[in-house]
This record gives structure tokens, sequence and C-alpha cells, in this order.
């Protein structure tokens, strides 16, 4: 069972530090007064991805830092189990594409070590994800200051400000593609197991027992209990 107190310790361990928080708004205070970031005018087009500043700039360069520090600690971290798993693959190819051969043990032993590996990453990619969270905490606390006090926005802003503001950050494609992590394009082994990981997630499930072919109908009552007439 979830009790209260457990829920609000994950809250606030998911708070910024105070200072950090401070520090946003510090920065925020300044850049509104020195006029920073260009407000647009009605005319024209928002843009979220380029409104950026200084401090913004900072911030994702520090979010990219660390979520590739946890993919490359992951990577370092579950070595055996990549190495495993390339060199699983390479059986695999061979005996569905070199021998022409299934081999649903080999296959089964990999999809094993294939789903291990995934279910690490899926770990890996949450954290990642936290860690976006909090910059963009940082970052929302930063630009309310900037708004406040930005010299030449009125009080109240303008309608068309309503969604000027920093892009929201985002994990770059391949955190939602970790077999991309497993596969080196430049060397031959590592192709066979992206060859390998597309025999794998082509092989057919099993039906289920509802989705199965029909049995044939028994014979009607008529035909099957008629007597053979005699020659």
């Amino acid at each position: 069972m979830i009790r209260t107190e457990n829920v609000n310790r994950v809250v606030r361990n998911a708070v910024p530090p105070r200072t950090a928080l401070w520090g946003a708004r510090i920065r925020g205070r300044r850049d509104g007064r020195q006029g920073l970031p260009h407000v647009p005018p009605p005319t024209e087009a928002i843009d979220q991805r380029a409104v950026v500043t200084a401090f913004v700039r900072e911030q994702r360069a520090t979010a990219d830092r660390a979520v590739e520090q946890l993919r490359s600690r992951m990577l370092d971290r579950e070595r055996r189990l990549i190495t495993d798993i390339r060199r699983e693959a390479v059986s695999v190819v061979r005996r569905y594409d070199g021998l022409g051969r299934p081999a649903p043990a080999a296959l089964a032993g990999f999809g094993e070590r294939v789903g291990e590996w995934r279910a690490k990453a899926d770990v890996c990619r949450c954290r990642a994800v936290a860690v976006t969270a909090v910059i963009d905490q940082l970052i929302c606390c930063y630009w309310d200051a900037v708004r406040r006090h930005h010299r030449d926005i009125p009080d109240p802003a303008p309608a068309h400000l309503a969604h000027w503001a920093p892009a929201r950050l985002e994990l770059d494609a391949s955190w939602r593609e970790s077999d991309s992590w497993l596969i080196e394009p430049t060397a031959v082994e590592f192709s066979r197991t992206a060859r390998a990981l597309a025999i794998l997630d082509a092989r057919p499930k099993h039906k289920h027992k509802s989705e199965a072919e029909p049995e044939s109908e028994p014979e009607s009552e008529s035909e099957a209990d008629r007597p053979r007439e005699e020659r």
C-alpha cells in the first residue's frame, strides 16, 4: 500500500534545491530588466524553439550532459550483457540465414537476453526523463521571473504572449529505440545483431485458443444416422 508520507517524500525529492531555484529567479529577474530575450511583435508567429537565452542554453547543455552520462554508465555497467547479445545474435543469424533452419531454442535464449536489456534500458530512460523534468522546472522558474520583470512586457501581458516560452526539453529519438545502442553499423558482427533483432521481432506469435481455426462441423443428424442402403 502506498502511504501518503511516502508520496510526499517522493515529491519533495523531485523538487530542485532551493538554491538552484533562487539562482534561476535571480537570473530571470536580471535578464528581464535588461530586455532579454527580445519580445516578438503581435504579427510574428511564436516559435518556442527560438526562445533562447544564455541561461536556457546552459540548462539544456547540463541536461544533455547528464542524460548522456546516464547512457554511458549503463553501457559500461551492462557491457557483459551486450557482449552476450551480440554473440548469440551471430548464432541466430547463422542458423536462420546461413543454414536456413529455424532454431527456436537459440531464438528463445536470444529473446530472453534482449528482454533483459530492454527492461534495463527502460529504467535508464525513466531516469533520463526525470533529469529533463528537473531542468524544465529550473527553466520555468527562470522564465516566470523573466516575464514578471521584463521591461518590454506590460502588466497585464498581451494575449499574443500567452505561449511565449522556451520549448520543453525532450529526449532525442535514440532513447525510444534502445536496441540501436546495441548496433554499430561500422562492424559486420554488429550488423548481424540488427538482423537477429529483426528475426526476433518478426517471429510468429502463438494463436490464442479463441483465434484457432474452427473445427469442422459434424455431419447433420439425418446424414449421420441414415443407414447405408444395401445394394
